[in-house]
């Protein structure tokens, strides 16, 4: 891959996304500086070449190029662009600024309670530190400090040293640098993003900040932190962390270069506030006021046509968007070519569409537009109702989700909601199990998700070579299980002395009291949940097996019903020592609701 596998569609799909997002929050987000020698000007506007390029690639075949991966440099870049009938100008209003070097991501986990992560957090991150609190021990920093933060307020986190020679942190430690982009780990999601404005070393800081662990330790190698944002929806970070090449769950500071960054910005939340001002030649950004609840609507209105023809359309169109959504669990990029598209949903029309009707996939990718849900880029709309299969082969345009709809299904809830109205209002007659795994949806069949890469292996039966006498035979395996926090399944269990939310039922096993520890909203793909107190119950086993195969649910009175009877099984119990988070069980229920669909 390289630049002449860049398509003129792919170029327009990265302009439209620059004009959202903001030049600069662009060029941050998939890790470019300023253009130094080459600008894209169009409509009016200037874009820097190589971040235009780079990101246009992603979009013509679904790979990020980096800058390094430029080979000639930006005059082939230009060279490119022109071939793509775009006008490209040498820079003469960044010629003077400072060369920006491409942010690194540092990994950095917040820490539990035991380490008094959250407090540490909501201190010194969340609320700041005024730093006329700690002036007396900054010595030669108080005037560093002071002039990143006029308001006397630091955004400050630390970490303890370490004796290893070259681990991950070690390597984090020495390698990361000012500039750098800090995500904070919790429960399984990143929760958190600021940027490196400082770096220094003083055991006295942190020890008036923070204390000391439980060895005497302290945070003493400290991060002073700029443009800090809590993201409102938690992204999940296994996706993110199995791309980067890191151990999920993430247990140490990590740090991955800037390349390894710009392959997963597209998983992160685009960032919600203004980085820096914006120059006069930057491109507008453009604020999305999508909802969630408008996205639902709109997929809900994908059916909403006077014309009964029309209903065979509407099937179509959701297939392919289905497809879209599956696109966007995976990690994928929310745009694709043509090319990629027919690929995708031409099988899945053939085999879940209307039967006896035409496959025809380029009424869906053109027709999607009117939903507002999805964007076409490379062609003009004024070629008639759709585009022809000829146009758009020659032409090679990108479509796909727009970058609000994109952003929001990145939330597992929105996610799953989306799946369920799509299946609830336009594709309750296919087989749904069947069209879920199709598209790599199958993780929603149960409550706990999808453990593994073949969590039923454990059901296959043996080839006539291992059917030898003797001890049953064994198949050596590799798999990857989450790692889940036994502390805060035993407090669960502790605060209800063991005994079932749902029946009460106290069991003994080898003369000690059993119960089982219930996530809500699973740890496993896609559910992503987090490991916390919140999004626990204590079952006995027979209603952990019930309550994760989706047959019993909580519905919003706190009444545990059966997901196909009306049947009532009482009231859920409680402990006052015990929050569960209602946006779980909200989860839990709409699962259920997935569940009912398939059965019917």
């Amino acid at each position: 891959m390289g630049l002449g596998d860049v398509t003129r569609a792919g170029v327009l799909a990265a302009v439209a996304e620059c004009q959202q997002l903001g030049r600069e929050t662009f060029r941050r987000r998939y890790g470019f500086g300023r253009a130094k020698t080459y600008e894209l000007v169009w409509n009016g506007n200037r874009y820097d070449s190589k971040a235009i390029v780079g990101v246009a690639h992603l979009y013509s075949v679904g790979g990020l190029l980096s800058a390094d991966d430029f080979s000639g440099g930006a005059r082939t870049v230009a060279h490119r662009l022109r071939t793509l009938g775009f006008t490209v100008e040498e820079s003469s209003t960044v010629a003077d600024e400072p060369e920006q070097v491409a942010p690194q991501i540092v990994l950095q986990p917040r820490g539990g309670s035991r380490d008094r992560g959250p407090q540490n957090f909501a201190k010194s991150v969340r609320q700041g530190v005024p730093i006329a609190d700690i002036k007396d021990v900054l010595g030669e920093q108080a005037d560093v400090l002071m002039a990143l933060y006029p308001e006397g307020i630091a955004r400050l986190w630390g970490s303890t040293p370490t004796t290893q020679v070259n681990n991950e942190k070690v390597r984090a430690l020495r390698d990361r640098r000012v500039g750098d982009d800090v995500f904070f780990y919790a429960e399984n999601h990143f929760i958190a993003r600021a940027r490196i404005l400082h770096l220094f070393d003083s055991p006295r800081v942190a020890r008036r900040v923070w204390g000391t662990d439980e060895d005497n330790a302290t945070w003493e190698h400290i991060m002073a932190l700029g443009e800090v944002e809590e993201f409102p929806t938690r992204a999940p970070a296994a996706p993110i962390l199995r791309r980067l090449d890191v151990r999920v769950p993430l247990r140490s500071l990590t740090l991955r270069s800037a390349e390894n960054y710009r392959h997963v910005a597209h998983l992160v939340p685009a960032r919600r506030q203004p980085v820096l001002p914006q120059p006069s030649t930057s491109c507008p950004a453009v604020p999305s006021q999508l909802t969630a609840a408008e996205l639902l609507d709109r997929i809900g209105s994908l059916g909403a046509r006077r014309r009964s023809e029309d209903t065979a359309s509407d099937r179509h169109r959701s297939l392919a968007l289905l497809w879209a959504v599956s696109r966007i669990a995976a990690g994928q990029p929310r745009l694709a070519p043509w090319s990629s598209f027919r690929a995708g949903v031409t099988p899945l029309l053939t085999e879940f569409g209307v039967p006896g009707l035409k496959v025809v996939p380029e009424s869906s990718f053109w027709g999607l537009q009117d939903s507002g849900l999805w964007e076409v880029h490379g062609i003009e709309r004024d070629g008639g109702p759709i585009a022809q299969t000829e146009t758009l082969d020659a032409v090679r345009p990108v479509a796909g989700l727009t970058p609000a709809s994109a952003e929001l299904l990145q939330n597992p809830l929105t996610r799953l909601e989306a799946v369920v109205k799509l299946c609830s209002t336009h594709l309750g007659d296919v087989d749904q199990r069947a069209l879920l795994s199709r598209v790599g949806l199958a993780g929603y069949e149960t409550a706990d998700g999808l453990l593994d890469d073949d969590e039923d292996g454990h059901d296959q039966e043996i080839t006539d070579e291992e059917r030898v006498t003797g001890p049953t035979a064994r198949r050596e395996s590799t798999s990857s299980r989450l790692v889940r926090n036994t502390a805060i399944a035993r407090q669960v269990k502790d605060v209800h002395g063991h005994a079932c939310q749902v029946c009460g039922t106290s069991l003994q096993y080898m003369r000690r009291p059993y119960s089982q520890a219930a996530h809500i909203r699973g740890l496993g793909s896609p559910h992503d949940g987090p490991d916390e107190l919140a999004n626990l119950l204590c079952l006995c086993p027979n209603h952990h097996v019930l309550f994760d195969g989706l047959e019993i649910y909580i519905d919003v009175d706190g009444i545990v019903r059966q997901t196909h009877g009306a049947d009532s099984l009482g009231r859920l119990r409680r402990h006052i020592d015990h929050r569960i988070d209602e946006a779980y069980l909200r989860y839990h229920r709409t699962l259920c609701e997935l569940s009912r669909l398939r059965k019917k």
